[in-house]
């Protein structure tokens, strides 16, 4: 019979935590605080700003909506394992909360009685940070998803007040002891905590098969006549398509920020054909327009005389617009959005500090990028991409570095211009200056004014989109400037010819009616060049919305999976 160990060795023994509880505890801590901090840099780009801005020093930047996930899939795998541990081991009573022990007059019982009541309280702030979490990421079609992610970020501080309270008790039930224990461990419960590290295993690939499972397929219909892309869907391929909602979130100039998009797909011959649909009240085709000042030609940013473009970050006189990332990765948006304020060191910073469009593995995210005034007139999306950050020239990018977000290359003078001068490093003159001198000017501004429409507010619908075409134009003289009226509002765009060269691949056409964009995408399944990715069968695809504004889209992280017809 084992002899009763002395009072002296009770104590110290009680000084020390069993290594299985020691090692989840350090896991549980490390991972919280990399969602937090994860999760903290979301939460600030969607806000633009605010009380956030102060927690700068400790959130994390670059692939942060990845770290989350990863973050979910570690605290669901040590919630499973901790469950298995106390089954395993019979610790249940640890969370046992007794109405005597709370009333007991010895402090550290009470205390301890307490300590376990904080427990459920945490307890129960995780659940509600979970199942937010998982209403945002696998169910937005049920919507609310601006005050979930409210109720989310709330339970993500509430489990931070928790923590400390948890501290402090820990602290009044036994003194510095009771929170040193946890850093000093006893080797016991060592079976118990090995059941603990295959239940937290198998929690862990619960998740992310759960993540893998929840991509939804777009399954292409096969046309027998190509459809006519004039963003109308009129054409009987259409009618049998399959349909796609993607529930998109994060969006600005939209109510609670939500977009859901309707997608469609179909293959004719060689080349694939992608239908989307989504709401929005307005048709908004300015895009900085230019403004006749007694000063001079203004570049029209905002509504507020003071604004400049230093920002890159317009939520006023902007154009309605329409992105499609493609990748052959699941990764969130194929791994090409970092966030944060400086996410790629030793470059210049971005401009409206939300962070870059670069890929870190040299692949490539090819993006169709539909926008309403600048492609919209010669029914194109510019073919653009997310790649590798291009090699950082000082004085080229001098203004604004683009990272890994280009343009396909185009030839010279073909597409969209900006109708104003430009320095030598890419920008306006007398940048951040809003004066500007036009390179050309209405040929007949009665005739434009009349096709633009009179409204000069960014959040009325426009009659055309804001842009003069190659039989409306002249170039720029005095004698003519003179004629024109202050208050008169003229296009920033102009164009000669469409899109030639690689940029110019993707043919695309919207059309608006009844508060609701339609634009019609199309493109050779094959890559026409190395800067493209090929369509093939199982390639993801992402969706985001611009509601007149330059880079504040809605989007969504789980990708929608391209199948292509037998």
């Amino acid at each position: 019979m084992t002899a009763p160990l002395p009072h002296r060795a009770i104590a110290k023994a009680n000084r020390k935590a069993d290594f299985p509880t020691m090692a989840w505890h350090t896991l549980l801590l490390f991972f919280m605080g990399f969602a937090l901090v994860t999760g903290l840099r979301l939460a600030f780009d969607h806000a633009k700003g605010g009380w956030r801005a102060a927690l700068e020093p400790i959130m994390l930047q670059g692939d942060v909506v990845r770290w989350h996930v990863w973050a979910s899939i570690a605290l669901t795998g040590l919630v499973a394992g901790y469950i298995a541990f106390l089954v395993k081991a019979r610790l249940a009573a640890r969370w046992k909360v007794s109405k005597v022990m709370l009333k007991a007059p010895v402090k550290a019982a009470r205390w301890q009685a307490i300590n376990r009541a904080v427990y459920w309280l945490g307890l129960a702030t995780f659940v509600v940070a979970v199942l937010s979490g998982i209403w945002l990421y696998f169910l937005p079609f049920f919507g609310w998803l601006e005050l979930v992610g409210y109720v989310h970020e709330i339970a993500s501080w509430a489990l931070v007040a928790y923590m400390l309270i948890h501290v402090i008790a820990q602290f009044v039930m036994g003194g510095i002891w009771q929170l040193l224990k946890i850093f000093i461990p006893r080797f016991d419960l060592l079976q118990a905590g090995a059941v603990m590290g295959v239940a937290g295993v198998s929690g862990a690939l619960g998740f992310a098969a759960l993540d893998w499972s929840a991509t939804r397929d777009l399954v292409a219909a096969k046309a027998d006549t190509a459809p006519l892309v004039d963003g109308k869907l009129d054409d009987a391929v259409w009618q049998n398509a399959q349909k796609q909602m993607v529930y998109t979130s994060h969006g600005w100039n939209v109510a609670g920020g939500e977009t859901p998009i309707e997608v469609r797909a179909a293959v004719h011959s060689d080349r694939i054909y992608i239908a989307t649909s989504w709401p929005d009240d307005t048709r908004s085709y300015m895009r900085l327009p230019l403004k006749k000042t007694a000063q001079g030609w203004v570049r029209m940013i905002g509504d507020d005389p003071r604004h400049t473009y230093d920002g890159a970050d317009t939520i006023d006189y902007y154009e309605d617009k329409f992105a499609i990332a493609i990748s052959p990765k699941q990764n969130p948006f194929g791994g090409g959005w970092h966030f944060g304020p400086d996410p790629l060191p030793g470059v210049k910073k971005p401009l409206q500090g939300r962070g870059y469009h670069f890929t870190d593995d040299a692949s490539v995210v090819d993006l169709w990028h539909w926008k309403a005034s600048r492609t919209g007139a010669t029914g194109q999306a510019e073919d653009s991409l997310f790649g590798p950050p291009v090699p950082y020239d000082p004085v080229k990018h001098e203004v604004r570095y683009p990272a890994g977000y280009v343009s396909d290359k185009k030839d010279k003078d073909s597409g969209y211009q900006d109708n104003f001068a430009k320095g030598p490093h890419g920008w306006s003159v007398n940048w951040p200056s809003r004066i500007v001198t036009p390179k050309y000017l209405p040929r007949d501004l009665t005739k434009l004014q009349a096709r633009l429409g009179t409204s000069q507010s960014p959040y009325e619908s426009h009659g055309s989109e804001f842009n003069m075409g190659p039989d409306e134009i002249v170039p720029y003289s005095k004698e003519l400037d003179d004629k024109i009226p202050v208050g008169t509002l003229i296009p920033a765009l102009y164009w000669k010819k469409p899109m030639s060269g690689p940029a110019g691949d993707v043919a695309a056409r919207g059309y608006w009616q009844n508060g609701r964009w339609t634009v019609e995408f199309s493109r050779k399944l094959d890559a026409p060049d190395t800067q493209d990715v090929a369509i093939k069968d199982g390639v993801y695809l992402w969706f985001a919305a611009f509601n007149h504004n330059q880079t504040r889209h809605s989007w969504h992280i789980l990708p929608v999976r391209l199948r292509l017809p037998h």
